[in-house]
């Protein structure tokens, strides 16, 4: 989720910031089609990830799908937070009573 987030506060704005940020999203979607089977990533996400070409050259695109994946990712953010926290390795609870 933070690679998402870190490429939405830095959409590319124009030719010269596309590059760069298309490279890491290219190394995104990779990532996430290896993991891809074990939960289902909504069609916004990789319409997200392949259209920034598209955003830099239409203003009206861009603000609408922008819109669409803040919303999603907003709430994918907020559904991890209430995820309960798994306990780290190594620190099993012990009750231990014995005297």
């Amino acid at each position: 989720m933070q690679t998402m987030r870190s490429l939405f506060e830095r959409e590319p704005t124009d030719k010269k910031s596309l590059r760069p940020w298309v490279d890491e999203a290219i190394a995104l979607m990779r990532r996430l089609r290896t993991v891809q089977a074990s939960f289902d990533l909504e069609e916004i996400v990789w319409h997200y990830l392949i259209d920034a070409d598209i955003r830099v050259k239409d203003a009206d695109y861009s603000q609408a799908q922008r819109e669409v994946f803040e919303s999603w990712l907003r709430d994918a953010e907020h559904a991890l937070e209430a995820q309960p926290a798994e306990p780290e390795a190594g620190s099993r609870s012990t009750n231990n009573t014995s005297r």
